[in-house]
């Protein structure tokens, strides 16, 4: 099929998908409102069909869906749109990778990428009612995205510098990143400890106050300080 005939089949299916859940939405003006765009852009998109680019059109009113979906608590996720213009421009959409800190969200990460495989293959299907039950699952897979993204935000990434915390009174100091702790006194590490991926700023700040040495760091502690007493 041509590419933007496959374009606005999709176009015309996720239209239908949209304006089918409109009804008695406390959001329902803007799911009709992408709704009227994604039929706009699938006309354009027809009328334009042996066209070598995006019609500007149609480039016009998915941009305006992509909008509508993002303004306001629709359910559809603006990156559900990009689904349509990806035939015509070439472009298929991706989940981009979160690098979360937290297993657990590691393992949320991998489920939906082998998620995403499997629904991105049957996208095009001649089937109309397996088509449609792909965006539905396209939907729902990119609203789970989302929420895992936001919950990396607040748990932490693998890569993200630790954030350091330093009381105004007192020699400990602490470096935190995410599932762990370290806390310093003068300069020496005084503890290492598992923590939460959701532990907050101020149960750190009690654990600086009253962490206690290893048994090591205090060995190494007691040692260091012999040392120093020697040298003097």
């Amino acid at each position: 099929m041509n590419t933007h005939l496959t374009a606005a089949t999709r176009a015309q299916l996720l239209a239908k998908i949209v304006r089918g859940r409109a009804q008695d939405h406390p959001e329902g003006n803007a799911l009709r409102n992408i709704a009227r765009n994604l039929t706009r852009a699938a006309k354009e998109l027809r009328e334009a069909a042996d066209a070598d680019r995006l019609p500007d059109a149609a480039d016009q009113a998915l941009w305006r869906a992509r909008m509508a979906a993002a303004r306001a608590v629709t359910g559809i996720p603006a990156a559900v749109i990009d689904y349509v213009s990806a035939p015509a421009i070439g472009y298929a959409p991706d989940l981009p990778d979160l690098l979360p800190a937290d297993p657990e969200h590691v393992r949320q990460e991998n489920e939906l990428r082998a998620r995403f495989l499997d629904l991105s293959r049957h996208l095009d299907c001649r089937d109309e009612d397996v088509a449609n039950a792909v965006l539905v699952a396209l939907i729902r897979l990119h609203s789970d995205y989302d929420h895992l993204a936001a919950e990396v935000e607040v748990h932490g990434r693998a890569d993200q510098a630790p954030t350091t915390y330093r009381p105004h009174e007192g020699a400990r100091t602490a470096a935190h990143l995410p599932g762990h702790l370290t806390v310093f006194d003068g300069g020496r590490i005084l503890s290492e400890l598992a923590v939460p991926f959701d532990i907050t700023p101020g149960e750190i700040w009690q654990l600086i106050k009253t962490a206690q040495p290893t048994r090591d760091t205090a060995a190494a502690f007691i040692a260091d300080l012999g040392a120093e007493l020697a040298a003097a």
